[in-house]
């Protein structure tokens, strides 16, 4: 009867756990695309625009622009890295705030003009 008990317990458990091991997983919640969200390479094509136009009215001074410049492809190159894999939530709202942050400064650079 031992004999006979084992067997029988090993192949009960095996259809119940073969269900489970077969199902695809569809990409985690953070990874999927976020609509409605504005383009970062975008953003970052006018802040360039914005730093080369403050440069050539004066407003910020080249070393600024250089500075500002730094930040930008900073912030590119985090995005290729973070993009190698597909963007998670919180690495795509990364490169938003940092975005968002160079384009402030930017801003409040020119706004103040030539004075310091």
């Amino acid at each position: 009867m031992k004999c006979h008990a084992i067997p029988a317990v090993i192949l009960a458990a095996l259809p119940a756990g073969a269900p489970a091991q077969f199902v695809s997983a569809g990409p985690p919640a953070d990874i999927l695309a976020m609509p409605n969200q504005p383009s970062i390479a975008a953003d970052r094509r006018d802040i360039r625009r914005s730093i080369r136009e403050a440069q050539r009215t004066g407003d910020i001074t080249r070393a600024e622009a250089r500075s500002f410049r730094r930040e930008d492809a900073a912030i590119g190159e985090l995005g290729e890295r973070f993009g190698q894999d597909g963007l998670s939530l919180s690495e795509e709202h990364e490169l938003q705030v940092r975005t968002q942050a160079l384009r402030g400064m930017v801003e409040a650079r020119r706004v103040r003009g030539g004075r310091p």
